[in-house]
């Protein structure tokens, strides 16, 4: 899982960003929703305008406007949205939606028998296929009983039975939402029950011992019985007293290990653990020094990827401060070979006994990225180093720990406590906390490449300590609150659209307004090359322009100058209208869902689904409002 720099946000730099407030999470809020409220008061306007002429259309709007502050906010009332909600509620349970929960579980069964237990990592497919199908099901229920309940019953004419009474359109809204996202609770209860007895049922497996032999030291070697398409091979240590058992651990495989007891000849074979798990990573922050041991951000780019920006080289603090000030997250690459001073840095804070008290020392995990220039040994992997080094005293490191890349997978590494190093020239043991860490908890981890004409690929996210793990249950319970906040929106926007549209093009309209959140980071992309002037094909005018004249993206645009200019101009308005919309509207796989968290097996941090829940407040409140306004104008037309 690669983060963006976003990502590592706290929740008040996300919410005020004291660096460039102008791009903060509250003020973006504050001007789309006061955007949204111009837009519905310009439309209602328009469509009060067509009905009733230029000048009764305006006092209609006025009309809105005033009784929302003088009458509609101040009045409403919570009995009455309850009542409303509970109506919405029985509505939606006749048109039998609860039959959702049946088809998932009809899906679960079935996907025992097409989901692959020979897969490399076969939690995180199992996690994955769960909350996949969970979201689709529920935001594809969300989106249908939502946008269908209120046109319907205009349509019937049931609605009169309501309006004809003291309800004010403040209280039809909200309760239309409130009963609609109940619905849906109730729906996503159950299938996360279902789902977490799916993924632990699903990975338990068991093992006998199928060969045992006694080492010279005392141990013992042995391997496990071939099961569930794996076997494993472990090493039982003699027991530490008389009557107590032989410990011993298994070797990793497809993500999990096994924990054996023997006593009195008798083995017992653990369930498996390391499936499932849960990691609490601590993030440091990251720089490069090429082969020539210069600083810089980006590393070495091997063509592989884009980097966007970077800072000149003026010393390791500097970079470091700015690193932790900005928390930038470039890709970049260390090249290997034994005359090459190239490294990625990661500097680690609040390293700290009490944060880390395993007597072991610090576990540190890695997911690093191999590029080969040479075809080379293959079969081994790419070597690597890790040393660790004080901040304040870059004499004081230690020696370095040799590892094998593990490409596509993630290496577990532990930093001793005690460490053979060097102290000014001088070799001795270093204590990890009292030698290599400062004072105030920093620790500088350098990484580098040991193999010549080979490159390591690192990002901020590719090294992290693990002073903690959460519960896994925890965790799934944390992804199923960010499948029931997207659910939220999407009732939101479906019940916005109900109340003017009809329900087929209000389904459609929602179906939209998802699926341009889903293009966002497209629309993105090709918004900053067409700024840098590297938009290869240009927008969607030239592109179908060398559609239609068969010609290559990489060459100029074969037309009269003039003509270039009004296609690229037009390009433009395009893109950046685009842009502006897409920025506008909930960007669901960004901006909500957690599922790769789950399923790569970290912890869902709780600032993460505190800017979830900000945001999918933000747009209820822009949906109501533009909802409200067009309730109202529907009101005074009927």
């Amino acid at each position: 899982m690669t983060l963006q720099p976003e990502d590592f946000w706290s929740f008040g730099e996300w919410l005020l960003r004291p660096q460039a407030f102008l791009e903060s999470a509250l003020l973006q809020g504050v001007v789309l929703i006061a955007l949204a409220i111009l837009v519905g008061l310009l439309v209602g306007y328009l469509v009060s305008a067509v009905r009733y002429g230029p000048a009764e259309g305006f006092y209609a709007v006025a009309r809105a406007v005033r009784d929302l502050i003088r009458d509609d906010l101040p009045g409403t009332s919570p009995r009455r949205i309850v009542a409303l909600a509970r109506l919405a509620y029985k509505e939606a349970i006749r048109r039998r939606v609860l039959v959702v929960v049946g088809l998932f579980l009809v899906g679960l069964l079935f996907a025992g028998w097409y989901l692959d237990p020979r897969s490399s990592d076969p939690g995180r497919l199992y996690i994955s296929f769960v909350l996949t199908a969970t979201n689709y099901l529920i935001l594809l229920l969300a989106l249908f009983i939502s946008a269908f309940s209120l046109p319907a019953d205009i349509k019937n004419r049931t609605i009169y039975t309501i309006v004809t009474k003291p309800v004010r359109a403040t209280e039809i809204v909200l309760g239309r939402m409130l009963g609609f996202v109940a619905v849906g609770t109730l729906i996503l209860i159950p299938m996360g029950i279902a789902s977490y007895f799916f993924v632990t049922r699903g990975l338990q497996h068991d093992h006998e011992v199928a060969d045992i032999q006694e080492l010279a030291d005392g141990r013992f070697e042995g391997k496990l019985s071939y099961d569930q398409f794996h076997e494993h091979t472990f090493t039982l240590d003699p027991p530490a007293a008389a009557g107590e058992p032989s410990l011993g651990l298994t070797d990793a495989v497809r993500g999990h290990r096994h924990v054996i007891r023997q006593l009195d000849g008798k083995y017992v074979i653990g369930e498996p653990t390391g499936a499932l798990r849960a990691r609490v990573p601590s993030y440091g922050t990251l720089v490069f020094t090429d082969r020539g041991g210069n600083l810089d951000f980006k590393g070495i780019d091997v063509g592989q990827e884009k980097a966007r920006g970077g800072y000149s080289s003026a010393g390791i603090a500097r970079l470091v401060g700015v690193a932790r000030e900005a928390r930038r997250l470039e890709y970049g690459y260390v090249e290997g070979g034994g005359g090459s001073l190239g490294s990625a840095i990661y500097s680690f804070a609040d390293v700290t006994p009490s944060r880390y008290p395993d007597e072991e020392g610090i576990p540190m995990e890695m997911s690093l990225r191999a590029f080969r220039t040479v075809k080379g040994d293959i079969v081994s992997g790419l070597r690597g180093s890790i040393t660790l080094r004080n901040p304040d005293n870059t004499q004081l490191e230690s020696n370095p720990i040799n590892f094998v890349v593990q490409e596509y997978d993630v290496s577990e590494e532990r930093l001793p406590r005690q460490i053979e190093g060097t102290d000014g020239g001088q070799v001795r043991m270093l204590d990890l906390f009292e030698d290599l860490v400062t004072p105030d908890g920093r620790l500088d981890v350098v990484i580098r490449c040991l193999d010549g004409q080979q490159y390591l690929g690192a990002t901020t996210s590719s090294v992290y300590l693990r002073p903690a793990e959460s519960s896994f249950a925890w965790n799934l319970f944390k992804s199923y609150v960010s499948i029931w906040l997207q659910m939220v929106m999407v009732i939101a926007f479906g019940v916005m659209f109900s109340t003017f549209l009809s329900g087929p093009v209000a389904m459609v309209a929602t179906f939209v307004c998802v699926l341009l959140g889903f293009t966002a980071e497209r629309i993105y992309d090709i918004r900053y090359y067409m700024d840098k002037g590297e938009s290869m094909g240009g927008g969607p005018i030239e592109s179908m322009v060398r559609l239609l004249r068969q010609d290559s993206m990489t060459t100029d645009l074969d037309v009269d100058a003039i003509a270039a200019k009004v296609i690229q101009g037009i390009d433009a308005g395009l893109i950046y209208t685009l842009d502006v919309i897409a920025t506008s509207l909930p960007n669901l796989p960004k901006m909500l869902s957690t599922a790769e968290y789950a399923a790569s097996g970290f912890d869902i941090f709780g600032s993460l689904l505190a800017r979830h829940a900000v945001a999918t407040v933000g747009y209820v409140i822009v949906a109501f409002l533009i909802g409200y306004f067009f309730l109202k104008t529907r009101e005074i037309a009927a």
